[in-house]
């Protein structure tokens, strides 16, 4: 008996490395990072590139960007929008 057992404990890893190993694992199957898409990528490099010593607008065109939008507010939203951005009223 002590034989019968002693032969099983040594051809039992034999048997468990002659098998086919799983590819991936024991599941067979691969988990993988999706490709950072292009845009992405290049926003990521944007942001991690910091800020930016000087802008590319001038200061006066800023300004002045920044008044035509807070007129834009300060408007009354019309009954027809379609035809104020025609020019019609």
């Amino acid at each position: 008996m002590k034989s019968l057992l002693l032969l099983c404990l040594v051809l039992w890893p034999l048997s468990v490395f002659s098998q086919d190993q799983p590819e991936y694992g024991l599941s067979g199957s691969v988990i993988v990072d999706e490709p950072v898409p292009e845009t992405r990528d290049r926003l990521n490099r944007q942001a991690k590139s910091g800020a930016q010593e000087e802008s590319e607008l001038s200061v006066q065109s800023y300004v002045d960007s920044q008044e035509r939008i807070a007129e834009t507010f300060r408007r009354a939203i019309p009954d027809r929008i379609a035809g104020s951005a025609r020019g019609e009223d």
